[in-house]
């Protein structure tokens, strides 16, 4: 019995001689190729080879490749037939920008994916379609978490519906602490002030109410210096006259 196992581990009809790639935007099909082959070389225990259809590594690949390219999301690893086994792989989508812990001290930016993942070196943008984000403390490597998903996927929301109620004013950054609040500051010098953990929903009614009130109606955000909304149904402001 022993003998007819060690047989079918070594059997040639059931060795792998080809691997295929989907297409992927952000790797080489041909590097991830040769990372599956170099993982699929040799024996287990110097009986069982690594490319018998049944026996390949399949989570050890997986986990591999995701390792070796950041800008991977989901990496799914499956035999299509008793000699070839196939790589799919979903490329990360950039959602906005992680561009340090500190306004002041920015330099280069991160890609963040919809999930709040650092994840790769931002290309330099003629006119930037992203988001800056700053706060949190950077990994030693990527990928690396820069908010929990559920509170980026939330406050990116937020975000993006206040930046199309104020489609005249460019938001330029969005800080977040380490005490969990957010400074949502527009080029205009204007900075929206609110709590990370608040429902976004009804962050984004009570800066639209504010709007209606005195005295916002009477000014536009570019006279006031800030409004804060961190104290429940209290909003404080600052007109920069008061100054």
């Amino acid at each position: 019995m022993c003998g007819v196992l060690v047989w079918l581990a070594n059997a040639s009809f059931l060795r792998i001689t080809a691997v295929t790639v989907s297409e992927v935007k952000t790797v080489a099909a041909a590097a991830i190729e040769g990372e599956v082959q170099n993982e699929i070389k040799g024996y287990y225990f110097n009986i069982f080879r690594k490319d018998n259809i049944f026996l390949y590594p399949k989570e050890r690949i997986k986990q591999k490749i995701l390792a070796g390219h950041s800008t991977l999301k989901h990496v799914e690893v499956r035999a299509e037939n008793f000699s070839t086994i196939h790589i799919s792989a979903l490329d990360r989508e950039p959602r906005a920008l992680w561009c340090g812990e500190h306004i002041a001290t920015s330099t280069s930016c991160l890609l963040l994916d919809e999930d709040g993942i650092a994840y790769a070196e931002a290309p330099e943008f003629s006119d930037n379609p992203y988001k800056k984000y700053f706060g949190g403390v950077p990994g030693q490597q990527w990928p690396w978490q820069f908010l929990d998903s559920n509170f980026f996927r939330s406050l990116a929301a937020l975000v993006d519906a206040i930046a199309q109620h104020q489609a005249g004013e460019k938001i330029a950054s969005v800080l977040v602490d380490s005490k969990g609040d957010v400074r949502l500051s527009f080029e205009n010098s204007f900075t929206l002030l609110f709590v990370l953990k608040d429902d976004g929903g009804e962050v984004f009614e009570r800066f639209t109410l504010a709007l209606t009130a005195e005295p916002f109606k009477n000014h536009t955000l570019t006279e006031f210096e800030y409004l804060d909304l961190r104290f429940g149904d209290k909003l404080y402001y600052k007109l920069r006259s008061e100054e």
